[in-house]
């Protein structure tokens, strides 16, 4: 559950960045778990610190949700409260999220994800609506991103 959880920082971030004007300059330079609450053995709220260094306008991400599919089954929905970033700054943003495995999915396929396993077969679906203070903005929809990939990159530059 808290590699679902860090892969929805990692997404938000993307969605963050490919709605800005200077997307190379912006990047995810932490992720971390800020506090976990499990909800019996099937969902769990989390909170995270993503670490955002933006060199652009200010924006905001809203109505994020997504679906973790292990070959191409559903494995695990999530969703993230809003997220707002400040123009020209480098900061720790916390973010409020929820998770919960999907129907059909047990804790024990869960397990060896809390301990390390390998994301070889995971993949996220992503929409989320990306705004600016005016109210301009566009959904954005990722499909199929790899799991493994995105967790890989230490200071994420997009």
């Amino acid at each position: 559950m808290h590699k679902v959880l860090r892969i929805i920082s990692i997404i938000i971030a993307v969605a963050v960045a490919l709605s800005c004007t200077k997307i190379d300059d912006i990047k995810v330079t932490s992720c971390g778990l800020e506090s976990f609450k499990p909800h019996g053995f099937r969902s769990a709220d989390a909170v995270l610190a993503i670490g955002i260094d933006n060199p652009a306008m200010a924006f905001k991400v809203s109505d994020l949700i997504g679906i973790v599919k292990y070959n191409g089954e559903p494995f695990a929905y999530y969703s993230a409260e809003e997220l707002e970033v400040q123009k020209k700054s480098s900061k720790v943003y916390n973010l409020p999220c929820e998770a919960a495995l999907a129907e059909g999915v047990s804790v024990t396929r869960l397990l060896p994800l809390l301990r390390g396993g390998s994301l070889e077969g995971y993949t996220t679906d992503i929409v989320a609506n990306v705004s600016l203070k005016n109210g301009m903005g566009k959904q954005l929809t990722y499909k199929d991103l790899k799991l493994k990939d995105l967790l890989e990159n230490k200071a994420l530059k997009l």
